[in-house]
């Protein structure tokens, strides 16, 4: 019985996994599980807080601007600070003390404030994909990015349990037992996970190397000065940032965990808002399946085939979003669950192919620049994206499927490209 356990391609994929990316897999369900539970009623309990739908596009532009703010630092403080220091610090700042501001927060200029601070997670979110990827080779990262999927998403089936929760006690009131819950969860795990991290090779080395220079000196260097001499000499690394920042567009717009999703299927579509969590529990279930038995037996040549696939899905399903009937449920179910199948293909895949293809010290910058420019763009969509969901809530959703086209039409010049340099290498 063991060994048949064993023999399980994803029981494989984590024996595979050491050091820190052993350690981020392993902590992760204490931060997925209260983030997959209260993040899924937000945008909703914000509504009923009195916040307009203009004003939810205030609060995505501003949280955008202050992570590009943070993103524009994120890499330089990640490689002065050393990548385990900086998680720890950003994590406590940007998830626990945010969500306690959340939670006492009664205005739009409190929640305005809270936001600012949570995208502090910006500077986290290089530091951490460092301690993940760094000391691990490229069949290790796939496994990482996939089980990291596995454990979030799977954790998402528990989301019509946060839904009985909402239709006991009213969304205001459960959702401040949710950010209790995760401000409780989320601090016990950075720091068990903080007492098992070791600064990586990569980051030991840039520590030694700036050692006795203080943060000006480092800022006086450029921040980015190496970084753009990679990318103007990579031009595979180029398409892929352009894919990536696109991608992440649609965050603000029509993906699942947006401020718009559920408003729209809760008031546009007239979908009950306690049976609404069946939705997340349908997006997690699909999802779950792509990541148990998909992703671990796709082989590695067949990576540019998921992505395009997982592309060509998404944007199906948000064009089909668009024509759902009011009020039926199995419309939404079979539209969401399309969505999810293709995101499910795409994530763990592209994640994996970004990471391969920008090894080096630079790559703390290459993440940084990612993230300021993606915050940047995402300001300037979620500032207008409460008019655009005022006006007609679908054409948030044509603008989700727009983007995923452009992203599907940049994955194929990817391959094209790729398939030259190795024509002309061979």
């Amino acid at each position: 019985m063991w060994q048949r356990f064993k023999r399980l391609k994803i029981v494989q994929s984590f024996c595979i996994l050491k050091g820190n990316t052993r350690t981020s897999v392993i902590c992760e369900p204490l931060w997925g599980i209260p983030y997959t539970i209260f993040i899924f009623y937000f945008s909703l309990y914000l509504m009923e807080m009195g916040i307009t739908e203009q004003q939810l596009g205030i609060i995505t532009a501003v949280g955008f601007l202050s992570g590009a703010f943070f993103s524009f630092f994120a890499g330089s403080i990640t490689d002065f600070l050393g990548r385990k220091k900086t998680c720890l610090i950003f994590d406590l700042i940007g998830w626990s003390f945010a969500l306690f501001l959340f939670l006492i927060s009664r205005s739009l200029t409190m929640f305005i404030i809270a936001t600012i601070v949570n995208n502090a997670t910006k500077v986290t979110g290089v530091s951490w994909n460092l301690m993940v990827i760094e000391d691990a080779d490229s069949e290790q990262r796939k496994s990482a990015f996939n089980l990291l999927n596995i454990i979030n998403i799977s954790l998402g089936i528990i989301t019509p349990i946060g839904g009985l929760v909402v239709a006991r006690c009213g969304i205001v009131r459960a959702e401040r037992y949710f950010i209790i819950f995760a401000i409780l969860s989320m601090t016990a795990m950075f720091f068990i996970r903080n007492s098992k991290y070791v600064e990586t090779k990569v980051g030991q080395q840039i520590l030694n190397e700036h050692k006795g220079f203080d943060f000006k000196e480092r800022l006086k260097k450029g921040i980015y000065k190496g970084t753009f001499k990679q990318l103007a000499s990579n031009k595979r690394l180029r398409i892929a940032m352009v894919v990536q920042i696109l991608f992440n567009l649609i965050i603000p717009l029509g993906a699942y965990n947006s401020m718009y999703f559920l408003p729209y299927m809760t008031d546009y579509l007239g979908i009950d808002k306690a049976a609404a969590s069946i939705l997340g529990g349908v997006y997690a279930g699909v999802m779950l399946i792509v990541f148990l038995f998909i992703t671990p037996s796709t082989a590695r040549k067949n990576i540019h085939a998921s992505i395009l696939t997982g592309l060509f899905l998404q944007t199906a399903a948000f064009f089909w979003i668009t024509m759902l009937p009011h009020g039926i449920m199995i419309y939404a179910v079979l539209a969401v669950g399309i969505y999810s199948f293709g995101h499910g293909i795409f994530m763990p895949f592209f994640s994996t192919l970004l990471a391969d293809i920008s090894e080096g010290k630079e790559r703390a910058g290459i993440y940084s620049l990612l993230n300021t420019v993606t915050a940047i763009l995402s300001a300037i969509i979620g500032s207008v994206s409460g008019f655009i969901y005022a006006a007609d809530p679908r054409y948030v959703f044509y603008l989700t499927a727009f983007i995923t086209a452009l992203c599907f039409i940049g994955m194929i010049m990817f391959i094209v490209y790729d398939k030259k340099q190795v024509s002309a290498e061979n």
